[in-house]
């Protein structure tokens, strides 16, 4: 018998396999285990190079697009919060971070949290003991975007995962990590 946690692993083994095939490259095991990490890719990175830092790129209030109430099952036109980050380590960029937020599903104390600049998505909701439940929507190869040019150095492609966390059966924060596909290579 199959449960669902082995259900979600095998489908994010073969979105991977199916990645690898697709673009005929062989993703390192950290790779791979950035792409398929349920929790804060912070603390794998931690283990992996030591402490990592936070900078925001952008942080601000905004109203839910068409796109973005699709993506956290939210009305149109209700408030989010769009946040940009990049985990570096001593100012090198390791991974650009996209998140939207839906303030109505966030107490005081996460939209407080949001605002102090060294904390991840994914270290809020843990310092705020708020148990989330992280599903992976897609992982990708994707052409850089200009910013991503500049804050990279690079035109290499990127590698990219977008997930949502769940809280209470309703998402809390959909999310988008971009990093530069000869990133994390060695195994």
């Amino acid at each position: 018998m199959i449960n669902k946690g082995e259900t979600i692993t095998n489908t994010t083994r073969e979105k991977i396999a199916l990645l690898e095939e697709e673009h005929d490259i062989e993703l390192s095991t950290t790779q791979k285990i950035l792409l398929s990490l349920k929790g804060p890719v912070t603390t794998i990175l931690d283990v992996l190079y030591g402490s990592m830092n936070l900078f925001v790129l952008d942080q601000h209030l905004e109203e839910a697009d068409e796109n973005i109430s699709e993506l956290i099952d939210i009305d149109e036109g209700a408030t989010i919060y769009h946040r940009e980050v990049i985990v570096h380590k001593n100012g090198r960029p390791l991974v650009y971070a996209k998140s939207y937020i839906p303030t109505s599903r966030c107490s005081d104390k996460v939209i407080k949290d949001l605002h102090q600049s060294h904390l991840t998505t994914g270290s809020i909701m843990e310092k705020n003991n708020i148990e989330t439940l992280r599903l992976i929507n897609e992982i990708s190869i994707e052409e850089p975007n200009e910013l991503l040019k500049e804050l990279f150095h690079t035109n290499e492609l990127m590698i990219t995962r977008r997930y949502v966390m769940v809280h209470h059966k309703k998402p809390v924060i959909w999310t988008e990590e971009k990093y530069p596909i000869s990133y994390f290579r060695e195994d």
